[in-house]
């Protein structure tokens, strides 16, 4: 029988019952047992507002800046403390809980190249994920379903972009949008196929020995069934269909092509996460690295993809504001409240839809970061 979200340090009593259909039961002896202590080196968190938030417990995954031989996944309860917890020997970026029930993480497990494991509650490895082609796997998301997964490559060519003032063998990242699915052949669709160097948002230098004109960090499967894709360094989310690979729309950018409508800062910027919403809408989370100046939000948006046009019919800006340079997340709630991830801003907050602040956590290390946080309902 797995128990989950003791508390460290306690001395507990336990047995188990059985009912049979008849209504009789049987009982196990009591037993006790005591809870070991926490590591010493879990990361310590503040809560700033605790206010009425939705009931249940936080996931997240963090790194330690620097180091890379250590990270933890996480989940805590809405006062802070430590419920569930698995350390792993590389950096914890993307983890989430999947349709399927089942938790998936971007680390490793024993030091080999990272690349996405899917757990069970009890942290056990149930399958891992990599890029296919012996391309190296992408970090920021694994969409796992009962007949499909969707992940990132990442491909490097050696390109000559002195046009553009670069150098005669700029080593160019390029990303793969891997659709694997049952009963149908892969859809393996590369920007380098779709897309140009100058695509890439001002603030990307396209001269160094490196060039990231692209940096895809989250995918959506929009509700006709094509790919939603954030292309953060192109400021770009692309609509792509998921039979062909062609591309549908594109949203933001060098390349935009809808109207934004009743939104201030005219856009998004360097953004994270994309999740189409039951409602229709569009809700994301803006970085806002080219906003003058620069600040953080959540935003939602409605598409018109007939009209091409993105209304922005809610925002989020913290108070006072945060500027996340990088990582950060926006998940709308069944009750509507919406909890978000100030990524390298240190802050996970909830709001209602009114914009009350239902509860702000802190992280207390400036070393450690959460690329993403989500809210569960359940630790079962």
């Amino acid at each position: 029988i797995l128990v989950l979200g003791l508390k460290p340090e306690t001395s507990y009593f336990m047995k188990a019952v059985a009912f049979s259909p008849n209504g009789s039961k049987a009982e196990s002896p009591r037993f006790s047992f005591a809870t070991a202590a926490l590591p010493d080196d879990l990361p310590e968190f503040s809560i700033l507002t605790n206010n009425a938030p939705t009931p249940g417990f936080v996931m997240m995954g963090l790194t330690f800046g620097g180091i890379t031989n250590k990270g933890y996944a996480l989940i805590l309860n809405n006062d802070g403390r430590i419920v569930w917890y698995r350390r792993f020997q590389g950096s914890v970026i993307d983890f989430q809980q999947q349709p399927t029930g089942n938790y998936t993480i971007f680390t490793s497990a024993d030091g080999s190249p990272m690349h996405f494991y899917e757990i069970d509650r009890a942290g056990n490895i149930l399958r891992e994920f990599r890029a296919s082609n012996g391309w190296d796997t992408g970090p920021h998301e694994l969409r796992l379903f009962e007949d499909r997964y969707i992940l990132f490559g990442i491909e490097f060519r050696e390109m000559d972009l002195t046009a553009f003032g670069g150098l005669t063998n700029a080593n160019v990242r390029g990303i793969v949008v891997e659709h694997q699915r049952d009963n149908a052949p892969p859809l393996l669709w590369r920007t380098f196929d779709h897309f140009q160097v100058t695509d890439a948002a001002t603030d990307i230098s396209l001269v160094g020995a490196n060039v990231n004109p692209w940096h895809g960090n989250a995918i959506d499967i929009d509700a006709d069934g094509h790919l939603l894709v954030s292309f953060r360094n192109c400021d770009e989310i692309t609509k792509i269909n998921a039979q062909t690979g062609e591309i549908i729309w594109r949203w933001g950018g060098r390349n935009n092509q809808f109207a934004f409508l009743n939104d201030p800062l005219n856009g998004f910027s360097h953004q994270h996460g994309i999740r189409r919403l039951s409602n229709g809408n569009v809700i994301l989370f803006d970085n806002g690295n080219l906003h003058t100046p620069p600040v953080s939000r959540a935003v939602e948006y409605r598409l018109d993809e007939t009209a091409k046009t993105a209304e922005l019919v809610w925002e989020y800006r913290h108070d006072p504001p945060l500027f996340a340079s990088a990582l950060g997340f926006a998940q709308r709630l069944t009750n509507g409240n919406t909890l978000i991830c100030f990524g390298t801003a240190q802050h996970l907050v909830e709001v209602d839809q009114m914009g009350m602040k239902r509860w702000d956590l802190a992280i207390a290390n400036p070393q450690n970061f959460a690329y993403r946080a989500f809210r569960i309902a359940s630790l079962y």
